[in-house]
């Protein structure tokens, strides 16, 4: 599989398809990085809304926002209903919980599931339902996804198996055909702009390739074949871990750990520099932190890496440099050269815009530009972009000067007005420099100030 695909083609070309820089006075700085673990949506640890979404508090996801985390894990468990339409009630709490979500600040990766089998090894017994079943509820779920696609993050594949994971069918649902049937009426369900991710890599690799589905990996790092996430035979695991890594590319890869305990003599990959070298070449975006933290987590800390494993999961940006026109008369028009360059293992995937934020120094109004030619999810990880673009000051701008911040809002109009849903770059206060993190503008403060005449 080519380590690059088509919408990343697209996103940078558009970004090379800039206009060449104006001419004019203009003025510029620097950025300072940090290592501190920024909490930003959409990425890094993420726990456990409730065993079922329908019993997730909003007091439990506040907490959850304010213990720092931006992404929830959200089981919906549809065990009654194997046999039956899903009712009002059940959908109305579905929505309920996104309604949580929303409220609280946080991002929900749900999974729809029939069963959920106590321990490791009782997962054979487990019941799913019939696939007209399946694709029924499938199609009563999509207006609640549409709705909601906002705070989804993620969508895992769900419904088929023991835990939703896509094996141990009592139905028959991981047969060729019923599988296809399934992800058809998954992709259909799910707006455009958002990601399934399914639990098995062979399957993926079995269809036609396409752009919207990554993998979630159950129990990554947990044996040589990941508890059957990858073939007992070696050369073909290599091509599908290979295949996995050059999907991460363009499709989001989440994880949880696991214990191995229906494996024989299973050789975990639990040091440091396991999951370093492994997150970095799979492009972990999200990590389950409650589970299972025995083997690994308490062993990442120990071992000193943890604090490295939070901030480089998923996207991390750090602005490096800005220049832009000194001067803008209302109604004309300026520009604008920025380089940032992605420090995490990922690349972000859900639409976002970047903003050019101008804050009036002598009456305090709030101005934002959309500089609707940058698009963040053509930075790359471990890459430095640049992007060199004009912006449009609107008529009737009064005239003054500016402070000039930027903004990187979600992408979503019912959420681009939320700072908690923005993206704080990777980069220091610096007071000197007059830089800084606004949390009511959920913008970056550059320091540097535009006249508008």
């Amino acid at each position: 599989m080519p380590r690059r695909l088509c919408p990343i083609a697209l996103l940078l070309v558009a970004l090379s398809a800039q206009a060449a820089p104006l001419p004019g006075a203009m003025v510029g700085t620097t950025f300072g990085g940090t290592d501190d673990d920024v909490a930003n949506p959409e990425r890094g640890m993420y726990v456990w809304a409730a065993d079922n979404l329908a019993a997730w508090t909003q007091a439990q996801a506040d907490a959850q926002f304010a213990a720092g985390y931006r992404l929830v894990y959200a089981p919906v468990r549809l065990d009654r209903y194997a046999d039956a339409a899903l009712p009002a009630a059940l959908l109305a709490e579905v929505s309920g919980g996104f309604a949580i979500a929303r409220r609280a600040g946080l991002k929900v990766i749900p999974r729809f599931i029939y069963n959920y089998p106590a321990g490791e090894t009782g997962y054979q017994a487990a019941q799913d339902a019939p696939l007209d079943r399946v694709l029924s509820h499938i199609d009563q779920l999509k207006p609640v996804l549409a709705a909601n696609a906002d705070v989804i993050a993620y969508l895992q594949a769900g419904f088929v198996g023991a835990w939703g994971e896509w094996h141990t069918s009592s139905n028959e649902l991981t047969a060729p055909a019923a599988r296809a049937r399934i992800r058809d009426a998954l992709l259909g369900a799910l707006p455009a702009n958002r990601f399934l991710q399914l639990r098995y890599p062979p399957y993926l690799m079995a269809w036609p390739a396409t752009a919207r589905i990554g993998v979630h990996n159950d129990c990554f790092l947990a044996s040589t074949t990941d508890v059957g996430t990858y073939s007992e035979d070696a050369s073909t695991r290599r091509r599908e871990r290979d295949y996995v890594a050059a999907l991460a590319n363009i499709a989001p890869f989440g994880a949880e750990t696991c214990n191995p305990a229906d494996e024989m003599a299973p050789t975990p990959r639990a040091d440091c520099g396991d999951i370093l070298r492994e997150g970095r070449q799979f492009g972990l975006t999200y990590l389950n932190d409650s589970y299972y933290r025995k083997l690994f987590h308490d062993r990442w800390q120990a071992q000193g890496c943890m604090a490295q494993v939070k901030r480089s999961m998923g996207y991390r940006f750090k602005l490096l440099t800005l220049r832009h026109s000194a001067v803008v008369a209302a109604g004309g028009t300026g520009q604008l050269a920025l380089t940032v360059r992605n420090r995490g293992w990922a690349r972000a995937f859900n639409p976002r815009a970047v903003q050019l934020v101008l804050r009036e120094r002598a009456g305090g109004a709030v101005l934002r530009i959309a500089l609707a030619s940058v698009d963040p999810r053509a930075w790359l990880p471990e890459r430095t972009s640049k992007a060199e673009v004009r912006f449009e000051v609107p008529g009737g701008t009064r005239g003054g000067v500016y402070d000039v911040l930027l903004a990187l809002p979600d992408g979503a109009a019912s959420l681009a007005g939320d700072a908690r849903y923005s993206v704080r770059p990777a980069n220091a206060d610096d007071a000197d420099k007059a830089q800084g993190w606004d949390v009511a503008l959920g913008a970056f403060r550059t320091g540097t100030t535009l006249r508008i005449r």
